[in-house]
């Protein structure tokens, strides 16, 4: 992290400015002050001044091999002009201070100097590495900022111990820098973190661990963090974030998933809402929606936060509102690989078997047959009514329409419930993005404005017997979708349906140009022919049967709508030769239509629709089921959450009637020892027969009659909880079985492989701590022999005086 970056890293909605880094452009400003103030040649700065130029004139290694051998080049004019330079001139110009406090040790530090350099500035003008600059900065802020060698780093350490907690302007301590766009060694952040370090926020309250994960840091950097200070792990800044909301906004680095499952494996509470800080599974859906289809690394960076969704889920998070909520609104891509999840699986068939939930789609179900069998009684009466000669007996009676005005009512106030539920959870997006809601939407509205319509007659009769029969295909698509929420073959056919109209726009876009030619082909065939002129008028010998034979012909292709209808039905089988036999070109015609479209397209068209509802079954259906349970589980839990409802709540007590349900199903799994005219067997019998006949039916009834609620919860999870059925060859069930023992293992390889590990990480931290604490010992013994070169240096020095 440098003071002349001007990018900005991406957290959530968040930007730089909102992490911490909010000061890097006001910053940056003074680290122009060398180009200002030394826009000449070098004759043209002071001698005393020559020093800062050349520190700030030198340059910092890249990424290439030919950006190495430059920045160690650019270095040479600072060797030569210290070596041509007695202690008192070097001491003299490494005071020196620019209008932003800059000496030539700040200067050097900002390109990774090289130990030597940094030697002499120590040697000869120790006290610089104490003075800041005008923002706070030390050198040793500086070397931190822009990545340099762990030996320049511990050199100012020692130096000035002191300076491994000193804080800038802004709260920041060298360790915050070390852990920026330029990553320190792990060996760095242990030497700055073993002094306290980790434990100092900055002033909107981000530790270094937070910095840490935002800029990607290694697995053992992140270790060696997390060991200084653990209660870090569960720190918030000032904006309630934790480490790990920063490592979820920029999960698509390569480093995050590991850190993610670093942070969960050390505290698994942080998977979930910190003290109504943001829910982590929100962050990523966030970071994840702004990976772009173009982005060159889309692949990898997807790759990476589906990891870190895995490891979000496997450390079991709170099954909440707002759960639910968020992992609803994760971008298509990866929430079709969430719904797969057994994890997921899981809780939405918890959730859906629970009391609120099954309430809530039994009574849909009551109140949606209710609207449809009304509706078309009340609906089939008003036409009657309407087309009485009685001008005064249009309309119905209220208390005939009653149950529609209710069942209206009933959905009405179920969307504005939700809409206030997902409001409280800042969620109404998902409720917009809902096309299903739409469907409710005209539902509700179609129930009342017919309902209203019907009460008071008003309207055309005509108007009204057509557009009242349209309507009531909104209700019927309305059950469609309740039943693609309850069974996974319905889910897979509305599914399929429109997956097949998306593979087959160009087809049928083809096929009604083609149907088009042939209409106006057939059309102008026939203009102005007998075919077209005869009246039946004309010829009073026509015969009754051949008179509307002949009225059928002249309305076929006599009009350009009525041969484009006639060539639609000879697409669907209907056809009629005889009306080509008087012309040669008209049969012609025919002839090529029935191969190009009715024998070559027509079966075209079945193998695509065959080929993508085959995928639909094979590949999607678990996606497209799971992804509509998602939905109305979410829309449940947000309207529980919303009432307090105890249906969803994650209680200890145990559920209603399920110990009593279990005790009468083991009647008919027990197996008496006894002989059949035996007292218990006797007992036993008389036992089932009374749960079979009475007991059993009658507490299913009264579920019914209850919407649920008085089912014990093994009858729910029977009728609601889902499996996803495969339909495949014994060959084919063979190889899943393989696939299944195959990922097993994986699974379990995996298992050891995260388990060996975090030894090694462990074992990489404590051979790094035994490598700092070497090399703590042989910069003692340099800082000595440069003690020793320093009175040698001063002894020489006032030997030259005299």
């Amino acid at each position: 992290m440098s003071q002349d970056d001007d990018e900005s890293y991406e957290m959530g909605p968040a930007r730089q400015e909102d992490a911490g880094m909010h000061n890097m452009r006001e910053e940056a400003s003074f680290l122009s002050d060398a180009n200002d103030t030394f826009t000449t040649g070098d004759d043209s700065v002071p001698d005393v001044m020559l020093l800062n130029f050349l520190c700030a004139r030198a340059k910092a290694p890249k990424d290439t091999p030919e950006s190495h051998i430059e920045a160690e080049e650019s270095w040479h004019p600072v060797r030569e002009w210290l070596s041509s330079r007695n202690a008192i001139e070097v001491r003299a110009a490494a005071e020196q201070r620019g209008e932003s406090g800059l000496t030539a040790l700040h200067f050097a530090c900002r390109h990774v100097p090289p130990l030597d350099v940094i030697d002499v500035l120590l040697s000869i003008a120790a006290d610089t590495v104490r003075w800041p600059d005008s923002f706070g900065w030390l050198p040793i802020h500086y070397l931190c900022a822009s990545g340099s060698s762990a030996e320049v780093i511990k050199a100012l350490a020692d130096a000035y111990p002191e300076s491994k907690t000193a804080v800038d302007r802004r709260g920041r301590t060298p360790l915050h820098f070390a852990l920026g766009d330029k990553p320190a060694s792990p060996d760095v952040i242990f030497l700055l973190s073993s002094s306290g370090a980790a434990k100092l926020p900055d002033e909107i309250g981000m530790l270094p661990l937070h910095y840490a994960c935002a800029f990607g840091a290694s697995e053992e950097v992140l270790y060696v963090l997390t060991d200084a200070y653990p209660e870090a792990i569960q720190t918030k800044d000032k904006r309630d974030r934790t480490p790990l909301h920063f490592a979820l906004s920029n999960a698509g680095r390569k480093s995050v998933p590991s850190a993610v499952r670093l942070l969960l494996s050390l505290n698994r509470e942080i998977v979930n809402s910190v003290d109504n800080g943001p829910l982590p599974l929100r962050v990523l859906a966030e970071y994840a929606s702004t990976i772009r289809t173009e982005d060159d690394k889309r692949e990898e960076k997807q790759e990476s936060v589906f990891r870190c969704l895995e490891h979000l889920l496997n450390a079991n998070p709170e099954p909440s509102a707002d759960f639910l909520t968020a992992l609803q609104s994760l971008p298509v891509w990866l929430s079709e690989r969430a719904v797969v999840m057994p994890i997921v699986q899981n809780l939405l068939n918890e959730k859906i078997s629970q009391r609120f939930p099954t309430a809530v789609l039994m009574l849909d179900f009551y109140v949606l047959v209710m609207i449809i069998v009304f509706y078309f009684r009340s609906v089939e009466k008003s036409i009657k009514l309407r087309f009485n000669d009685d001008p005064n007996d249009d309309a119905l009676g209220l208390i005939e329409l009653l149950p529609l005005y209710v069942g209206g009512a009933y959905f009405t106030l179920r969307e504005i419930v939700q809409v206030i539920s997902l409001l409280s959870l800042k969620s109404l997006n998902l409720y917009l993005y809902d096309s299903s809601n739409s469907v409710n939407l005209s539902l509700v509205f179609l129930v009342f404005f017919w309902t209203i319509r019907m009460n008071t007659g008003t309207g055309d009769r005509d108007y009204f017997r057509v557009a009242a029969a349209v309507s009531a295909s909104i209700m019927w698509l309305k059950l469609l979708s309740y039943l693609r929420n309850m069974m996974i073959d319905f889910a897979v056919f509305v599914g399929g349906v429109f997956y097949v109209v998306r593979r087959l726009v160009a087809f049928l876009t083809a096929l009604i140009v083609i149907l088009i030619a042939f209409a106006q082909m057939f059309h102008t065939t026939f203009q102005q022919t007998p075919y077209c002129l005869i009246r039946p008028e004309q010829d009073p010998e026509l015969t009754l049967h051949e008179t509307r034979c002949e009225v059928s012909q002249i309305q076929s292709y006599c009009n350009l709508w009525d041969s484009f209808l006639s060539v639609y039905t000879m697409l669907l089988g209907e056809v009629d030769e005889s009306s080509f036999a008087d012309s040669g070109v008209a049969t012609t015609l025919f002839v090529l239509f029935m191969f190009l479209v009715v024998i070559l397209l027509a079966n075209v068209l079945i193998a695509i629709v065959s080929d993508s509802y085959k995928v639909i079954q094979d590949q999607r259906a678990a996606i497209v089921f799971w992804t509509n349970r998602l939905d109305f589980v979410s829309e449940m839990d947000a309207i529980a959450n919303y009432l307090g409802s105890p249906g969803v709540s994650q209680t200890k007590s145990r559920p209603f009637g399920k110990d009593l349900w279990k005790q009468i199903t083991e009647l008919f799994e027990d197996e008496v020892e006894e002989g059949y005219f035996s007292f218990d067997f006797l007992a036993y019998t008389l036992l089932r027969v009374v749960a079979a006949v009475f007991i059993i039916p009658l507490w299913i009834l009264l579920g019914l009659l209850t919407m649920g609620w008085f089912w014990p919860p093994q009858i729910r999870e029977a009728v609601f909880t889902s499996v996803i059925s495969k339909h495949s060859s014994d060959i084919e069930m063979e190889d899943e079985l393989r696939k299944t023992q195959v990922k097993k293992l994986e699974e379990e390889v995996n298992g050891l492989k995260y388990e060996l590990l975090q030894e090694l990480a462990l074992d990489r931290t404590q051979v790094m701590q035994m490598k700092s604490l070497v090399a703590e010992k042989k910069h003692e013994i340099v800082n000595e022999m440069n003690e020793i070169k320093r009175l040698v240096a001063v002894l020489f020095e006032r030997e030259m005086m005299r």
